[in-house]
């Protein structure tokens, strides 16, 4: 609802400008263009976080070793930590949620004894990279994380 409105308010000014002048208009879609990457770009629990709220967690780097033995290394923000910044870290299970739709599930005391489990910075997207787990659990394009 609140994205809606937000989209709403900036429709009717990019509108208005965009009729005073052209560069009025470039301004507003920079505008827009900021708002957009300002919104949740990730939810925990009831607990909205934009990118630059994650960024500016303490970060770790993880390496991941694939099926395909290819190591990447990652670099992202403590699970464990988030779970407990978004005062959600007493549940029995954790379920992450991708984009479109995909769900995995661990458990809470899985989560909390995991030093190197992250929600990893992928581009222009966020995954979840627990190295010593199942792939399963590995979610790209998480965008949510539900406890209970």
């Amino acid at each position: 609802m609140k994205k809606t409105k937000i989209f709403i308010v900036l429709f009717i000014v990019l509108a208005l400008l965009s009729a005073c002048s052209a560069n009025a208009a470039e301004v507003a879609e920079e505008v827009v263009e900021e708002v957009a990457e300002e919104e949740a770009a990730l939810t925990v629990g009831e607990k909205a976080y934009s990118q630059s709220d994650l960024e500016a967690f303490e970060s770790m780097d993880v390496d991941y070793t694939g099926k395909d033995s290819e190591t990447t290394t990652y670099t992202g923000v403590l699970l464990s930590s988030l779970l407990e910044d978004a005062g959600v870290s007493d549940g029995e299970n954790v379920t992450f949620v991708s984009s479109d739709g995909y769900e995995a599930e661990i458990t809470m005391a899985e989560v909390l004894v995991c030093t190197n489990c992250i929600v990893a910075f992928d581009e222009d997207s966020l995954r979840t990279v627990l190295p010593d787990f199942g792939g399963k659990v590995n979610v790209k394009d998480v965008v949510e994380i539900g406890v209970e």
